[in-house]
């Protein structure tokens, strides 16, 4: 099977991004999508240039796909305040059976230090896939971002690692964590993710998981991990410049 992971940044590298998602449609089984936006509107916003309706232009790439969306409790993306959801999308082939699916927020409170903006993270979306008499969770993070913090620990991030590694701890099959995690490769809040579990971005040496649409100075928010028994078959970080961020290409038995 071979999923993608990707933070969609709104759409707002518009026709690449569509083009990207038509390409990999074709060999393409389960899409794992972040900072989607939900409204009715095939337009723009006029801050970002985010493009509002883009969950439901994606869904219409993505005929032969059933699709499972989380809506962020917040009415903002990035700098502007939005009349619609954003949040996060997992889109799978038909024919594949999703048994269950779900998603969580990884806080009580609005931790310090996060924007209106940011309130669209702290996310996990997941569903349960039956294939070939086994079953396979998929959880499709997007992680804490807290202005300022460069994506260190902090407490707040530590804890959100604790809730959901104690949500994969009660799924008895193969697991797959993936999305954008906002943290550093090197702090406590990615080492407990990745307790029992391979970090596919490390195994392989990945130098960056942004694209040249990136400015900043953190090269990593990115990671795919997956549990022992997931037979691994292929992984990249693909530089096709569709978002500010990188997309992650798993291919796996």
């Amino acid at each position: 099977m071979k999923l993608i992971t990707l933070n969609l940044w709104g759409g707002i590298v518009y026709e690449p991004l569509m083009e990207f998602i038509k390409t990999h449609a074709k060999d393409t089984d389960i899409f794992c999508f972040q900072e989607m936006l939900f409204g009715d509107i095939p337009d723009f916003t006029p801050g970002d240039r985010a493009r509002g309706n883009l969950f439901s232009e994606i869904k219409t790439i993505l005929v032969d796909f059933n699709s499972h969306k989380r809506i962020s409790p917040s009415k903002h993306f990035q700098h502007e305040s939005i009349f619609f959801g954003a949040g996060q999308a997992i889109f799978v082939r038909k024919g594949i059976t999703v048994t269950a699916d779900g998603g969580f927020l990884c806080y009580d409170e609005v931790p310090m230090n996060t924007v209106e903006g940011g309130k669209v993270t702290g996310n996990v979306e997941w569903v349960d896939i039956e294939y070939s008499n086994q079953i396979l969770t998929i959880a499709n993070l997007h992680g804490l971002w807290q202005k300022g913090t460069k994506k260190v620990d902090t407490p707040e991030r530590i804890l959100q690692s604790t809730i959901i590694k104690d949500f994969l701890s009660k799924k008895k099959g193969k697991k797959i964590l993936c999305g954008d995690f906002n943290l550093k490769p090197d702090g406590k809040s990615i080492a407990l993710l990745e307790e029992g579990m391979r970090n596919l971005i490390t195994e392989y040496g990945a130098i960056s998981t942004r694209s040249g649409f990136y400015t900043g100075e953190e090269k990593f928010a990115d990671y795919v991990l997956v549990s022992p028994n997931v037979g691994v078959l292929d992984f990249k970080v693909l530089q096709d410049q569709v978002s500010d961020h990188l997309p992650l290409l798993l291919k796996f038995s």
